[in-house]
């Protein structure tokens, strides 16, 4: 948590800098001129997505806690030692610096620059986090238009675990080293630290199951799946030189979740079962509906995003519990529930011991000295 919280005020800090001095710059003609609103453009994004990470992982979720603590919303350079504003204050605020990022002049030859795409989509994100799916409708409405059914098929998917480009990546972290590495035990003999849960399954045909997992045989002869993705890449020895942050297929599941919440369950179910059907899976029935659909639409976006880190904010964001598995994951070991403290993680010490106006989260110990 500590480091969190740190990286990410960090980053912020320099963006504050950055925003402060830029008005100071002299463009000489129209090219310096474009240049420098995109560097404001990507600045403000990158401030937005600071925020957005930091409010998801040390406050509690939306609904229901919109007037609770958040986070620290910092604008100057110089030091100061602000409260907390609440999370509705922070959405606000993310809201505000994301619609001043938005300039559809800001686009980038390379896709780990923000580009207005980018932008987009962490507004896409951020509305559906707060429950706001009118504004996922509105800002999705052109979908089809800007991210057609070719970028959910085979040949544009595998592309996303290579060092190749690929028209279904609207933003991806440019990486020097290869991740995952850190699962494994010593060799990639001995297997890996970390198993796919037997829920999530693919069928034969589906297209992410060939580059989701990968059939191994433990040292004690036991039958699992490893993760892929950037774990296969390294077994390939492929370079991670991208990490995928935004793709396409986010935002058709993001417009399927919103319609599916705004009661047009069969709108949703349609633009699913396309989705699906790029993607080589078993379509859904048309007659599938409420909470059943919401399940559906949740057990796709983990099947879609396993060992990418977005299924842990998915559950926080919709309240569900959290099963501890054994080793392997055949064995139950517990379970954490939604309103479990620790879905909220603590603030660091070096914060609340400098900053009074800070509390802790509820459920952490406030440590002394």
């Amino acid at each position: 948590a500590g480091t969190l919280w740190a990286g990410y005020y960090a980053v912020i800090a320099e963006v504050n800098a950055l925003l402060a001095r830029i008005d100071a710059v002299v463009t000489l003609d129209e090219t310096e001129k474009l240049e420098k609103m995109r560097i404001v453009c990507e600045a403000k994004a990158l401030k937005s997505w600071c925020y957005f990470d930091l409010l998801r992982l040390f406050a509690p979720r939306y609904e229901g806690n919109e007037n609770k603590d958040g986070i620290i919303l910092k604008k100057r350079v110089e030091l100061d030692f602000l409260p907390r504003s609440s999370v509705k204050e922070c959405v606000t605020e993310i809201r505000t610096l994301l619609n001043e990022a938005r300039n559809v002049d800001n686009t980038q030859k390379n896709v780990y620059w923000l580009s207005d795409k980018a932008v987009a989509y962490l507004q896409v994100e951020l509305e559906l986090y707060a429950g706001n799916y009118p504004a996922v409708l509105e800002l999705t409405k052109d979908l089809e238009t800007e991210y057609p059914e070719s970028v959910l098929g085979a040949d544009v998917y595998k592309y996303l675990w290579s060092s190749e480009n690929s028209d279904a990546r609207i933003f991806g972290k440019y990486q020097l080293e290869q991740i995952y590495m850190d699962i494994r035990f010593d060799t990639f003999e001995k297997g890996d630290y970390l198993v796919l849960s037997q829920n999530v399954d693919y069928e034969e045909e589906d297209i992410r199951k060939e580059w989701s997992e990968i059939p191994f045989v433990m040292p004690d002869a036991k039958n699992v799946r490893l993760l892929g993705k950037y774990n296969k890449m390294n077994r390939d020895k492929v370079a991670s030189k991208y990490v995928n942050v935004a793709r396409a297929a986010g935002m058709w599941l993001m417009r399927v979740e919103a319609l599916a919440r705004s009661g047009k369950e069969g709108d949703a179910v349609a633009l699913a079962n396309r989705m699906l059907k790029q993607r080589g899976a078993t379509e859904w029935s048309t007659n599938i509906a409420g909470n059943e659909l919401i399940s559906k639409i949740l057990i796709e976006r983990q099947k879609e995003y396993v060992g990418e880190g977005i299924r842990f904010f998915d559950m926080k964001r919709c309240g569900l519990s959290a099963i501890r598995y054994g080793t392997y994951g055949d064995k139950v070991m517990g379970i954490v529930k939604a309103d479990d403290y620790r879905w909220t993680l603590p603030i660091p010490a070096g914060e609340y011991r400098y900053n009074t106006s800070v509390e802790q989260n509820d459920g952490w110990p406030k440590l002394s000295g």
